[in-house]
């Protein structure tokens, strides 16, 4: 994939990707959907792709060297500890904690669906670090847990989806007096929102991007039952309810696309994708 320029092709050429953007990722994702594994051979897994941009934006040289750029050569794979049991994916509802003990954070909690986490060779953790702090988005600090730190454990993983039983991937990990240096920090104390949103940014389209890559896998299986399928009255696809169907599957299936498509990537900036969308639907409208 590297010598037909189609790796990692979600980072800038300075991190060995192609610097496409956003457009021409989505589109890729959108191919790789249809396939468990593609994402793997192509070097933009879930959630690897994502955690790569967290240090290439917010990590030290050092940092890189030791985490950054084996997950970019596909080396190892990571973890991103966000979500808690009761909290879900707010936030602002998060316990778990990191405080300073002399040149080290301690970090005590717990941490819900962390993927990969089972084989991962390092973790980045959101913690509450200031509870204190007025902005309550500037309480929280993201920190880099190598795998197989004290006081880390994967209490047990479950599957989501296509995960087979027994092979879940998705760990809930405890904390219990797990400590890493001081300089595990990832970008500023107090700035875990920032760096969240940088992940998250670009990832929320890819993510959907490889749905609707799911979604046309079960919409060719429908097709094929439906001509393959005989009743009394010829193939199941002859009939004209579920001709409607099909058709209205096609129809929600390509809204979505659309809506994807011509989503910015961040709030900050309007991608190209959304400029080409707006040019197709002004032309369609005369």
């Amino acid at each position: 994939m590297r010598a037909r320029g189609l790796w990692a092709c979600h980072l800038g050429p300075e991190l060995g990707g192609q610097g496409y953007g956003q457009l021409r990722p989505a589109l890729l994702n959108e191919v790789l959907g249809g396939s468990s594994w593609a994402p793997t051979i192509f070097g933009c897994r879930a959630p690897d792709s994502g955690n790569a941009e967290i240090p290439a934006h917010f990590s030290t040289p050092e940092q890189q060297d030791r985490y950054l750029q084996p997950l970019l050569d596909g080396e190892v794979c990571s973890t991103y500890a966000m979500t808690e049991p009761h909290a879900g994916a707010d936030p602002l509802l998060f316990t778990t904690t990191a405080r300073r003990d002399g040149d080290e954070w301690v970090i005590d909690g717990e941490k819900w669906f962390a993927t990969n986490a089972r084989f991962a060779a390092f973790l980045i953790v959101m913690c509450v670090t200031d509870p204190d702090a007025q902005d309550p988005h500037r309480r929280m600090s993201m920190l880099l847990v190598p795998a197989g730190t004290p006081g880390v454990e994967v209490v047990r993983s479950v599957g989501v989806g296509t995960d087979r039983p027994g092979e879940g991937t998705h760990g809930y990990l405890r904390f219990t007096g797990a400590r890493v240096p001081a300089d595990a920090l990832l970008g500023e104390e107090g700035q875990a929102f920032v760096v969240a949103q940088t992940r998250l940014g670009g990832g929320r389209i890819h993510h959907a991007m490889r749905t609707i890559g799911q979604v046309r896998a079960a919409f060719d299986m429908m097709r094929e039952r439906a001509v393959s399928r005989s009743t009394r009255a010829g193939a199941l696809g002859s009939l004209q309810m579920v001709q409607e169907q099909i058709a209205d599957s096609w129809i929600e299936i390509e809204q979505f696309r659309l809506l994807v498509c011509c989503a910015p990537p961040g709030s900050s900036t309007r991608s190209r994708t959304t400029s080409r969308c707006a040019r197709r639907s002004r032309r369609s409208r005369h």
